[in-house]
């Protein structure tokens, strides 16, 4: 698709629902009725960024700081394999306590006892880091980009300058990963030409995976008062996103459930294109209270998604669970 036909589609509130329907063949087409369920387990919440939109930036005093060991990483993940989910993805802030020994040491311990594969979302890492971790049995890698707008993303993310980012989502794919990249709909100063250039780059980069979720305001970060993302242009970029990249594994995040509880991942699936969740998975909640400061604190107010919701959801939007470790449909072998 060009510029100007990707502009039209963002912009028209009145024909969205035949491009709800186009993206939805695609999807039966290119992926099929399949859902993938990715476990999701949330290790550390320390971050060395200072991202104005995230609630576990750097300078958040406010926020209460965990870290699990190694060995809860491990038995967590091993929860999710007995769950039945195929994929673990193992996420954190940007932690440097976690050394390249360690991750390395938790990616061979939970591959010696389940058949899964695992999904690294660490942020900012050394070649030398990404490289052990491949080699340590690591087959995919999130780094969302977040915007294609230069300037945006410096002011977002405190100084930091895109092209940087570039490079390293480059070279993971020079590493052999997967590449799993993404963006956030309804930045502050964000407009629908930069949505456009988001998905143009979708469009040249051709990902293995895709994360896409709207923007979710947090009490304790500088944009506590600006609107959150709109769900019907979320919706309309999710479509193009998978009208643009066909086969591209494309998931549908907790903050989607966040911005529209009672139905925005189902339509997501059934109207976006989408064919990934991925439930939280996180055991160590000793109370409601727990649970509350959870979801606030280490979700920045996402709603806790749990396997279970997941399910439900995916049975709603009438389709099945997949049985394979869902790998890309572009590299070679498909989606085992």
């Amino acid at each position: 698709m060009n510029r100007e036909t990707i502009l039209d589609a963002l912009r028209d509130e009145v024909c969205q629902d035949a491009l709800f329907r186009q993206a939805d063949q695609v999807r039966r087409e290119q992926v099929g009725s399949d859902v993938q369920l990715r476990g999701v387990v949330h290790f550390s919440n320390y971050c060395r960024c200072n991202d104005l939109y995230c609630g576990l930036f750097r300078d958040n005093a406010r926020c209460k700081r965990f870290r699990m060991t190694e060995d809860e990483i491990v038995d967590t993940a091993l929860t999710v394999a007995e769950a039945g989910l195929h994929t673990v993805v193992l996420q954190s802030g940007e932690d440097p306590f976690f050394t390249r020994a360690m991750v390395c040491s938790v990616i061979e311990r939970i591959l010696d006892r389940a058949d899964v594969a695992v999904t690294l979302s660490l942020g900012l890492r050394s070649r030398e880091d990404l490289a052990a971790f491949r080699d340590a049995g690591a087959e995919r890698y999130l780094m969302k980009h977040e915007t294609m707008n230069p300037a945006l993303y410096s002011r977002m993310r405190s100084g930091l300058k895109l092209d940087d980012r570039l490079r390293l989502i480059d070279l993971l794919r020079e590493l052999g990963f997967q590449v799993g990249v993404g963006n956030i709909v309804g930045l502050p100063g964000q407009t629908v030409e930069d949505l456009c250039e988001d998905i143009l780059f979708f469009q040249d980069f051709q990902p293995d995976m895709i994360n896409i979720g709207p923007f979710i305001p947090h009490a304790q970060t500088p944009l506590k008062d600006d609107p959150a993302g709109d769900i019907e242009l979320m919706l309309r970029v999710f479509a193009l996103t998978r009208i643009v990249t066909g086969d591209t594994h494309m998931a549908a995040a907790n903050t989607v459930a966040t911005l529209a509880p009672e139905n925005g991942q189902y339509r997501a699936l059934t109207e976006g294109g989408a064919n990934v969740i991925m439930p939280n998975c996180n055991p160590f909640l000793k109370s409601r209270e727990d649970k509350v400061e959870y979801e606030f604190q280490i979700t920045t107010r996402k709603r806790y998604v749990s396997v279970d919701e997941a399910r439900s959801v995916v049975a709603r939007a009438g389709r099945t669970i997949g049985e394979s470790k869902g790998h890309s449909f572009k590299m070679q072998g498909g989606a085992n």
